[in-house]
Order: structure tokens, then sequence, then C-alpha cells
């Protein structure tokens, strides 16, 4: 891959040896930049040496200054941009397989110089938000030169957000048109192989987001974990596939990638309050598999997390309330009577710690007078069966 250079300069080389009319003709026309006629001298040139990497090289520069002269507010700057580009790159890689040790580096300088201009544009538009223009000038970069990445990969991330702004509008059509080529530049770059291993994570990664958007989901986790094999310690990711599997009710593999996610964290000791969606989603996966020991083990890890914040307790705490009640009441019905009670009271236990930070929800209420009656509490169950009609009588009045 060619280095980027931050600018586009045009590099000339004077050439030895002998030469036509028409080859003098063509380096003199582009030294004035008067490029159409070095154009059409270039062409007289290769009806009678097409082998003339002279030529070809001058060919190259004059398309390229063509390229330069062309505005960026004008009509049809775009579709002219290209096809100079296109002509410029095709003349100056043959002058490099004619006379390569004359023009080698002058060649690979000018095609990143090619390069330089159109991506630096494309960043100066990203950084505006403008994204159709970045998109426009990435695409540009690509054709200067097929053969870097960067252009691919930044022309991708410059499609995104149009995909994204398509598909809030509804136009599934345009968002499939724009994800299209956005999964092709992605493609693209893993055959280019970057060097750095972070872009080859983040284009996988970002091709499993495009395909869950598509709803294509098995090729979705593919690329999501192609990620995660170059990069067995990104945890970030891992909560990521961990809460997109959730989603899919995928419960074990769900389970799976949020436990690993937060046994990094815990780890790297970097586990703090922008764990609770980790947790939570890991609680309702474990309780979607009956693995309700599991779930309250998790709820109390959150509760930590929680604990300076009371309405969240709350939450937490009726959760796992609820739980102890499932529990209860799932050995009831397997008849195992103690394994039963215990889990009622500590549901109970657990409610009398939630009415101290919240006594007007009226579930609480609910589930404790079914724990109080399934440890044979038949008034205490009365009592908060009764509170409970009270306080949802109260909530109906209120709405």
């Amino acid at each position: 891959m060619r280095k980027l250079s931050p600018g586009a300069v045009l590099l000339l080389v004077a050439a030895v040896g002998c030469a036509t009319k028409e080859e003098t003709s063509i380096k003199i026309y582009v030294q004035q930049k008067l490029y159409d006629k070095a154009i059409a001298q270039g062409g007289q040139a290769l009806l009678k040496n097409p082998s003339n990497g002279d030529t070809h090289y001058f060919l190259g520069a004059a398309y390229y200054g063509k390229d330069g002269d062309l505005k960026q507010e004008a009509e049809g700057y775009a579709d002219s941009s290209e096809v100079y580009m296109r002509q410029a790159f095709a003349h100056f890689t043959k002058a490099k397989e004619l006379s390569p040790g004359s023009w080698g580096k002058s060649v690979d300088d000018n095609i990143v110089s090619m390069f330089g201009r159109h991506f630096n544009r494309g960043v100066i538009a990203s950084k505006k938000g403008d994204h159709a223009i970045a998109a426009a000038e990435y695409a540009l970069a690509r054709v200067a030169d097929p053969e870097n990445y960067q252009s691919y990969y930044a022309h991708a991330g410059s499609l995104w957000p149009l995909a994204s702004a398509a598909k809030s509008k509804g136009d599934d059509a345009e968002f499939t048109r724009i994800t299209d080529a956005l999964i092709t530049d992605l493609h693209e770059v893993l055959k280019l192989n970057p060097p750095e291993r972070d872009v080859k994570v983040n284009t996988h990664t970002t091709l499993g987001e495009v395909h869950y958007k598509r709803g294509e989901n098995e090729e979705a986790m593919k690329q999501y974990v192609k990620a995660i094999e170059l990069d067995p310690e990104n945890y970030e990711l891992m909560d990521t596939i961990g809460q997109r599997l959730y989603n899919l009710q995928d419960w074990p593999n769900a389970i799976k990638y949020l436990d690993e996610s937060l046994a990094i964290q815990e780890r790297l000791n970097l586990i703090d309050t922008d764990d609770v969606e980790t947790l939570n989603a890991l609680a309702g996966a474990q309780l979607k598999l009956g693995k309700r020991e599991d779930a309250i083990a998790t709820f109390d890890r959150l509760l930590k997390l929680v604990a300076d914040d009371p309405a969240k307790k709350a939450n937490v705490l009726y959760n796992i309330m609820v739980t102890y009640y499932k529990a209860g009441e799932s050995a009831e019905k397997d008849g195992n009577a103690d394994v039963a009670k215990e889990n009622y009271n500590k549901c109970i236990s657990c409610g009398s710690d939630l009415l101290k930070l919240e006594s007007t929800r009226p579930e609480i209420f609910q589930v404790l007078g079914y724990c109080r009656r399934g440890i044979g509490d038949t008034a205490g169950a009365a009592r908060d069966l009764k509170r409970f009609n009270e306080l949802r009588t109260q909530s109906s009045s209120a709405r």
C-alpha cells in the first residue's frame, strides 16, 4: 500500500534520450499546464509508439492536471473527475510497468498525491457532517488508487450515516442500495489486508452491524465472531454481541458473550454503572432458561452497582422478589414444599427491604400476598392482597 501524503503535488521529472516531436510536445504542454493539448499530442505519440513509458507518464500527468482544474461545485464534477482519475491511474501504472527505473518512484508519488487530493477533501467534508460529499470524494480516492484500503474504509464510514438516515425515513430500498455498496467496500478492505489489527476488527464489526440491521442475523454473527477472534479481549464487542443475541432470543449464546464481557471487565477492574444494562440482559437471559439461582446472583451484582440510586435499587429488588416467588411456585408444583417455603420466605424478606424504598407499587403487595399464602400465612396474605387492590384502584383513578 502506498503511503498517503498530506497534499497533492504534481511531480515531473525531466526525461532523457531521443524523443519524437509528439513526445517532446506532450512534456512541454504538461509543464505549461495545457493539458488538453498534451493529451492530444500523447494520443498521437502512442499511435507511433504505444510502448513508450515516457508518453504514458506525461499522459498520466496531463489527466491528473485536468482533475486539478475541476471545481468541486461545478456541475458534473464527480463524473468528470472519475474519468480523469481512471485515465491518470491507467497511464501512470503503464509508465511504471514499461519504465520502472525512470518513472517508478514518480508514478508512486503522483498516485499518492492524486489519492490524497480527494481523500483529504473527503475528510474535510466528513468533519462538516456532509456525508454525501464525503462519500463522493472517498469514491474518487478509490479510483485514484484502487490498491489503497483507506478509501474503501472511509467510503464505507461515510455511507453508514446515509444508510441510517434512509432507514429512519422508512426508505428500505435506499437503505438496501446504500448498504449493498457499504458491504462491498468493507469486503474490499479485507481483501486488501490492511496491516492494522484495529482496522480489521472494526471492519468485521461494522459488517456485523450492517448485516444485523438488514436482518441477516447469521451473517452478522459470523462477522462479529471474526472480530472477536482478532481481538479476544474486546469486552465492548462481546457485550454488543450478547445484546444482539438477547434481542434474537438466543439465550444460551447471549449468556456466553455477556458473561465473558463482564469477566474481562472484572479482571481489569472496570465494572461500573455503565454495566447495569449488561447485567440486566444477563439476568433476563438466565431467567428465560430457568436458571433462577444464576439470575439472583446476577441481580445481587446489580444491587452493588445501583446501591446509591434508590429507584434502580428498588427495581432490582423487585426483580429478585419475583424470581424467588417463581422459584417457590415451581418447587410447590413439583411437590417440594420445603424448597417452596424457603424461596417464599426469601421473597418476603426481599420485599420487606423493598418496601423501605417504595411502598406504593401495587405489584409488590401482590407478590408478597402470594408468597405469604405459600407459607400458610393466610392473614398476612389477605392483608397484602387487600393493599394491592387498594393501590391498584388508586392508580386507575389517578389515570
